[in-house]
């Protein structure tokens, strides 16, 4: 374990020397095999320096906390639901682990098991955040097992649950009222007023269009689209696509709403674990959601822009937008106006 990192230092009774002092916690690459699949991973454990063979060990829970680790690891790489992913979930809607299982037509020790040591499978992972984005269905849930809740409990978790479909609700209100001030037709919104019934369906088509291409859709990635959609209509037609105001923010160009953005009824998503303090988002579009048809030029300019893009990483896409001269000659935190983007790069 030569390469590894160094946590911190704690000073204790060493099992390994019999002596108290400093030692080091550390952290480096291990492998696991995990469903005959091999995993590497982050394993944490002590060094004892006072020893020079079997100077390594581990103490209290460190091996089931390595364990769920490596499992957590094999779940980010299927695209699945990590352990702390799916308490964050029932602690939203305040549920128990056992009252969360119930809720989705398990065993009552169920959620218990993939929140400590068991890898749910794909079906009940794609159950989980279907309920997480749609809460309205898990208020249906709550209804079809009525009987498995005493009175007062069940108007908890409806009242609960309500709430949540209200915040999200509100959610939608805020990007509405943040364009308010956009009420005309200016080169701010690429001359076109943001309607956002049309928006939701924009976003569910671009969604299922990556879906479809067997890609993966992070939000970053989906902003830069929404802007070069917007850009190469308005360098064509002088009219954008969806309404949207961008500004120019460190990883390019970015709506304003776009986090309210992320709540529009036509698509749903999961957060991963932070990256260098970032939140991963993952997009899917809605399955119950019915995409209405797309004007011919304007699905035109989509298809083009997603064939283009489909197969960048959200840094590939940033930096591929930063050399724009319609980023370039906006200041940080203004908004860039779509007069610029007349030198927009032919692709």
């Amino acid at each position: 374990m030569d390469n590894y990192k160094l946590l911190k230092k704690e000073k204790m009774l060493c099992p390994i020397c019999g002596e108290e002092h400093e030692i080091e916690l550390r952290e480096s690459n291990a492998t696991m095999t995990i469903k005959e699949e091999k995993i590497t991973y982050k394993e944490k454990y002590y060094f004892c320096s006072n020893s020079i063979e079997n100077n390594c060990f581990t103490k209290d829970n460190m091996i089931f906390e390595n364990l769920l680790t490596a499992k957590d690891t094999y779940r980010k790489e299927k695209n699945l639901l990590t352990s702390k992913e799916i308490k964050e979930i029932r602690n939203k809607f305040k549920l128990t682990q056992a009252e969360f299982s119930i809720l989705l037509g398990l065993g009552e020790i169920t959620i218990t098991r993939y929140e400590t040591k068991q890898i749910q499978d794909v079906s009940i992972d794609q159950i989980i955040k279907f309920v997480n984005s749609n809460p309205i269905t898990l208020l249906e849930y709550l209804e079809e097992r009525k009987d498995k809740f005493t009175n007062e409990r069940y108007n908890e978790i409806k009242n609960n649950i309500k709430n949540i479909i209200k915040e999200d609700e509100a959610k939608i209100n805020i990007l509405k009222i943040k364009y308010i001030e956009y009420d005309k037709e200016n080169e701010d919104n690429g001359n076109r007023l943001l309607n956002i019934d049309k928006l939701s369906n924009y976003l569910a088509y671009i969604a299922k269009s990556m879906k479809d291409k067997g890609k993966d859709l992070k939000k970053v990635v989906l902003m830069k689209l929404l802007w070069y959609i917007d850009s190469i209509s308005y360098k064509k037609n002088n009219k954008a696509i969806t309404g949207l105001v961008y500004v120019h923010e460190k990883y390019g160009a970015l709506p304003i709403g776009h986090d309210e953005i992320m709540y529009l009824p036509s698509i749903s998503f999961d957060k991963q674990q932070p990256k260098e303090d970032q939140y991963q988002y993952n997009i899917y579009p809605k399955e119950n959601y019915k995409i209405k048809k797309i004007d011919d030029k304007e699905r035109e300019i989509i298809d083009k822009v997603i064939s283009k893009f489909k197969d960048y990483k959200s840094s590939e896409i940033s930096n591929y937008m930063h050399e724009e001269d319609a980023y370039k000659q906006t200041a940080p935190e203004q908004i860039i106006p779509f007069s610029l983007t007349k030198t927009l790069k032919d692709f």
